[in-house]
């Protein structure tokens, strides 16, 4: 069991760490494009509380709350899962590491790999034509160990709660 709490223990380090190279990167970035644009202002918020969120939950993890910090740490993953651009929108959104499996349809079907650490891009008015889909890897593995952590949990609980 213990194996099992290491494991939360380093996925709050990651959650953690994630949130504040995620303000970092933000921070770097707000001073390089500040504008009046409002979308752009609130793709920031948007950017500055999901990397907030990802901190408290790392935090909670760390605390040993672990069902609501895991709850939590599967919404964050669970947010990264899909990035795209489609009809002039772009949503990507990824904290910590990311590999992504990329499929662009504009023209042809090119398929690749994209990876790095933390990236940020909510906008409009791009390329309408531009189609492409992105599955990050890194995010799918670690939602399948967050569920895998839940159940464990649970099944240890539902142990002590047996005993008594």
């Amino acid at each position: 069991m213990k194996k099992i709490y290491n494991q939360i223990k380093y996925l709050g380090y990651y959650q953690i760490i994630g949130g504040i190279v995620g303000i970092l990167f933000m921070i770097y970035n707000v001073f390089d494009q500040l504008t009046s644009n409002r979308f752009f202002l609130f793709s920031l918020a948007v950017f500055f509380g999901l990397c907030v969120f990802s901190i408290y939950s790392g935090i909670l993890l760390i605390r040993k709350r672990y069902l609501i910090g895991l709850n939590f740490s599967l919404f964050v993953q669970a947010v990264q899962i899909l990035s795209f651009a489609l009809l002039g929108y772009i949503f990507n959104y990824a904290i910590g590491i990311y590999v992504r499996l990329t499929i662009e349809l504009t023209n042809d079907t090119i398929a690749g790999i994209d990876f790095g650490f933390v990236n940020w891009d909510l906008s409009r008015s791009a390329n309408p034509d531009l189609i492409e889909v992105n599955f990050n890897i890194v995010a799918i593995v670690l939602l399948s160990l967050i569920f895998k952590l839940k159940e464990q949990i649970a099944k240890e609980r539902n142990k002590i709660n047996a005993t008594e």
